[in-house]
């Protein structure tokens, strides 16, 4: 009676392993990286977007009491107050929106971690917008 191989050989299985790994270590970077490349779109539109709307409708009205009455924003990417919004990374204020009367303020922190040095990469500055 012929021996029938009905597993596979222990050289066999850490070759598939060492193979498996290899490719998870090429793959997985790629993957958070595209991660943060998403959130950072995200985050630099809802800016562009606060923007747009609040001097929009400051034109209108020629008042804006809260952000949350021009525009709605994701409550797990921002901080939302009444006159301001923020970003945090690394429990540190990354970027903030604030409205104060007449302007407003886009602020960045680009030191505070991976996420802020992109937005401030893609054309995030600190700007003052005037109002009036």
């Amino acid at each position: 009676m012929k021996n029938v191989k009905k597993a596979f050989s222990l050289l066999e299985m850490v070759f598939a392993v060492v193979i498996i790994g290899i490719i998870a270590s090429v793959a997985m970077p790629k993957l958070f990286d595209t991660k943060n490349e998403a959130l950072v779109s995200t985050i630099k539109q809802d800016v562009v977007t606060v923007t747009s709307a609040i001097q929009g409708h400051y034109m209108l009205n020629r008042t804006v009491d809260k952000i949350s009455d021009v525009v709605s924003l994701n409550n797990s990417i921002w901080e939302i107050e009444d006159n301001k919004i923020s970003f945090n990374e690394k429990e540190s204020v990354c970027l903030e929106v604030i409205l104060d009367q007449d302007k407003l303020e886009v602020n960045i922190n680009e030191d505070v971690g991976t996420i802020c040095t992109k937005l401030y990469e893609k054309g995030i500055v600190n700007t003052t917008y005037s109002l009036n």
